[in-house]
């Protein structure tokens, strides 16, 4: 009677101990992970007496430091100048290396911005990227075809893992870019942006 106990005892404290180290192992990999979000829109900004940048945010909204966070810029054009199907190529941004990104923590990473020249990683054809090297807007770059995309990719290691990990965010087109600043991760209009507008529409008033 007493090895049946003591069988017993020693089972149900395997058991709970293995449901026990399940649990831990199943929030660290699926819980307590880093992740990141990002801003729904993409944020157009214009530097004082100069051009207008466009911008991309993201935070990491998980539970443990992305450490040698890698940011690039995938842009898809489709159908150019007749073409079939889908052309992309991927650029660099001016975050392109990030040492730690901790949880909570905020990145504003731009996009294009013509006092840079724009580095491929995985150019297009020459007549395409000939195309983009003339622009001088971002959404000039998303006209060039029937359809254009542009899309974040952030790559990171886990600090607790190493895994390393991929993350993207949606599919930005024209329609999803606003003039203005970021807060958190939304775009809003400032009192200077707000003016600015307001005297563009004067302006073409008074034209007419």
């Amino acid at each position: 009677m007493l090895s049946w106990t003591f069988f017993v005892a020693n089972l149900l404290s395997f058991v709970l101990g293995f449901m026990a180290s399940f649990l831990v192992w199943w929030l660290l990999q699926h819980r307590w992970i880093p992740k990141i979000k990002f801003a729904e829109e993409l944020n157009k900004y214009q530097i004082p007496s100069g051009p207008f940048i466009y911008r991309c945010a993201f935070i990491n909204s998980g539970k443990r430091d992305i450490i040698d966070v890698e940011v690039i810029v995938r842009i898809g054009v489709n159908e150019f100048m007749g073409a079939t199907g889908w052309a992309y190529h991927t650029i660099k941004t001016n975050a392109s290396r990030i040492p730690v990104l901790s949880p909570e923590k905020r990145r504003v990473v731009r996009l294009f911005d013509m006092r840079e020249k724009l580095e491929f990683i995985d150019a297009p054809s020459k007549s395409l990227r000939d195309k983009v090297l003339a622009c001088k807007t971002l959404t000039e770059v998303l006209s060039l075809g029937k359809d254009a995309t542009v899309q974040i990719h952030v790559f990171g290691y886990d600090s607790f893992s190493g895994t390393r990990r991929h993350f993207e965010s949606k599919l930005y087109r024209k329609v999803d870019i606003r003039l203005g600043r970021y807060k958190d991760l939304d775009v809003v209009e400032n009192d200077k942006i707000q003016s600015y507008a307001s005297s563009l529409v004067q302006d073409r008033l008074s034209h007419e």
